[in-house]
């Protein structure tokens, strides 16, 4: 029979992005909601290092468009609060940034602003991905930096534009240059916490959270009040994985806003790594009492549930994330619920249901085999681990369940070399030997 099965229940928080480099996260692009997760994404970036052309005064245009988000990320957050709303959001924003624009057509800050509207469009027309929308981010990045060279915001919006276009390369160049401006910035003003926050975030952007933390530390001494600097730095220690000092900073993000959403989100997943159960199961009760449309909540709650064996109570935080919006992973963490209860039909369901809405995720065909494979629908699993060996022949699990999908239906030629090359991947050799044990009886009784 299968070797017993662990779990695989993905965290709804997308901790890979909040704890990634930017180059991890994007491989991660597949297990998501809707596009490429980005669990926690990071606080909306400060003012540019350069001065901002003065807004004319024409329309109520003038007095709208500085408050809409000035990164792709910062959308990605106010989509959480109002997952259902998201779309119309992104749209009334380009109509504000349009009408503005019409009226100040040399408003650096109104072009990146657009441009990362539209890059937001773009990450969230998945799967279909239409690239109209990142042509259109492309050209406002473009004429902002053609006004103003050395405005910081608007390398960085286009590098978040590569970022979600899978351009890691050219996001990283962009990166480069933003944290070049800014430490010319910091030359002429050390006395400015938000050019260190936003520094160290093109930092952490650049894998390298002991820098991100250094400027993190100076923005924190120059205003100890500033919950974000606390927020990012949070990101920064877990990114190292230092969790003890990622909690410390989430509590004081806390402390200063005691209805930051994000930082309860984040503080209960490390209390997760700290198997601190309770712990974390409050922080997301706290979530959704201030937010009850919030759903990562409700599915890092259904998580932590499934860790504890509580598989109804699992099922019933997953049934309310969806109901909010669908996602990949909540279809996966149910489905994960659903196989340890031994119900493989619904399991396989919402796997199928996951695989439809993301055809290029390894894992969710590993799991859907399995539950094919405990259903006794050996054939089936075989398709699916053969897909998951396809996306990542490296991966040795495929290879050792597929061979006792073979051995299962008799094939012990191919259940032997499934055997073997799962354990030339590194797969555990005690169970590797206990497989191979039990091909040989079957030969010896042949």
């Amino acid at each position: 029979m299968l070797a017993p099965w662990s779990v695989f229940a993905s965290s709804v928080i997308w901790l890979s992005a909040a704890l990634c480099s930017l180059a991890l996260a994007l491989v991660l692009a597949a297990c998501g909601d809707d596009p490429a997760p980005t669990p926690e994404p990071l606080p909306p970036t400060p003012a540019p290092a350069t001065p901002v052309p003065a807004a004319a005064t024409h329309t109520a245009a003038s007095q709208l468009w500085r408050d809409l988000p000035s990164t792709s990320f910062e959308y990605t957050i106010l989509a959480e609060l109002d997952p259902t709303g998201r779309e119309a959001m992104i749209e009334n924003a380009v109509e504000t940034l349009n009408e503005y624009i019409l009226g100040d057509s040399t408003n650096v800050d109104a072009y990146v602003r657009r441009g990362v509207a539209y890059t937001a469009m773009y990450y969230y027309s998945w799967p279909d991905s239409d690239e109209g929308f990142i042509e259109q981010a492309m050209a406002d990045f473009a004429k902002a930096i053609d006004l103003d060279p050395s405005n910081a915001n608007a390398y960085i919006g286009r590098g978040d534009a590569f970022y979600r276009w899978k351009q890691l390369d050219r996001a990283r160049q962009e990166y480069d240059t933003a944290i070049q401006l800014l430490s010319e910035a910091i030359g002429t003003n050390s006395n400015d916490a938000e050019t260190y926050i936003a520094r160290a975030k093109a930092y952490r952007f650049r894998s390298d959270p002991d820098k991100a933390i250094q400027d993190l530390d100076a923005a924190i001494r120059l205003a100890p009040d500033n919950p974000e600097a606390f927020y990012i730095r949070g990101h920064a220690y877990a990114q190292k994985g230092e969790d003890g000092k990622s909690i410390e900073d989430y509590d004081m993000v806390i402390l200063l806003d005691p209805n930051h959403v994000h930082a309860y989100n984040m503080r209960g997943f490390m209390h997760v790594l700290a198997d601190e159960y309770d712990k974390a199961i409050a922080d997301y009760e706290t979530v959704i009492r201030l937010n009850s449309n919030f759903r990562w909540a409700y599915g890092n709650r259904g998580d932590v549930y499934i860790s504890l064996g509580e598989y109804d109570r699992a099922i019933q935080d997953f049934d309310g994330a969806i109901a909010i919006r669908p996602y990949t992973v909540a279809y996966r963490g149910r489905a994960a619920a659903y196989f340890n209860k031994g119900e493989y039909d619904r399991a396989i369901d919402d796997y199928s249901t996951a695989i439809s809405r993301n055809p290029s995720h390894r894992q969710t065909y590993v799991d859907r085999g399995d539950a094919y494979y405990m259903s006794s629908e050996y054939n089936k699993a075989i398709e699916d681990y053969d897909a998951a060996i396809s996306l990542d022949e490296n991966d040795a699990y495929p290879h050792y369940s597929r061979g006792w999908a073979n051995l299962s239906l008799g094939d012990e030629s191919k259940a032997r070399t499934d055997f073997n090359k799962a354990l030339e991947l590194g797969y555990d050799i005690d169970e590797i030997e206990a497989a191979l044990a039990e091909l040989k009886k079957l030969e010896d009784n042949g």
